[in-house]
Order: structure tokens, then C-alpha cells, then sequence
């Protein structure tokens, strides 16, 4: 799982332990304005992608992927606890990450970003 801190003005992800070894990065930091929206649905499966991390499709992937989309970052072990936050002007299209409570760290956004 990762540690979710909401702040005033910005939304940090951060990784421990293993991690960030697996995701090669430790933390997301996101201005809350440059978020679009928030989902709670479970996340479908990442097959092809370039990638900077770890990818063990179907159970696992975490780290910068490059997809049609665009660049996305994943920490997802459970696609069923999964958050996505979708990014307007920011380093990442989308961020995909796995936290304790869905429901509650995406009700907690959406009331941040109006």
C-alpha cells in the first residue's frame, strides 16, 4: 500500500520499503490543481507499455509506464484498491495507485479539488 498525505495544495503518494525499489521512485507529489478527476473503478490489466519499473503482468507493476495515453505511474498490486487520479498539465496523464481505503482518500480528493 502506499501513504497518502493530503496537504492545502498538494497530494503526496509516498512509497516504503520494497517500494520504492520496485516503482524506482519514492514519491508523487501532485498539485491539486492539476487534478481533473478521481476514480475509485478497478483498474483493467497493463499489457503493453514502455516502462521504467517493475512489471509482472497480470498481479503487479509499479513505476513510470509510457502508454497511448501517455505517461502514467503505477504502484498496483490489487486492482480492486486502486485509485486514479487523471492530470491536467502535469509530468504524469494519469497516477494508479493501490491505498488502505478507496472510498475514503477519493471522497477526501474530490473535496479537495471542488
Amino acid at each position: 500500500m502506499v501513504k497518502v498525505e493530503l496537504g492545502k495544495e498538494y497530494v503526496t503518494f509516498k512509497l516504503e520499503g520494497s517500494q520504492k525499489f520496485l516503482a524506482l521512485k519514492s514519491s508523487v507529489r501532485i498539485p491539486l490543481k492539476k487534478i481533473d478527476t478521481v476514480s475509485t473503478e478497478t483498474v483493467k490489466p497493463l499489457w503493453l507499455a514502455g516502462k521504467v519499473g517493475t512489471h509482472m503482468p497480470p498481479i503487479f507493476w509499479a513505476g513510470t509506464f509510457w502508454t497511448m495515453a501517455g505517461k502514467i505511474f503505477y504502484y498496483v498490486r490489487d486492482r480492486s484498491k486502486c485509485i486514479t487520479v487523471r492530470l491536467n498539465d502535469h509530468e504524469y496523464r494519469k497516477v494508479v495507485m493501490e491505498v488502505d481505503d478507496k472510498e475514503s482518500v477519493a471522497r477526501e480528493l474530490r473535496k479537495l479539488i471542488g
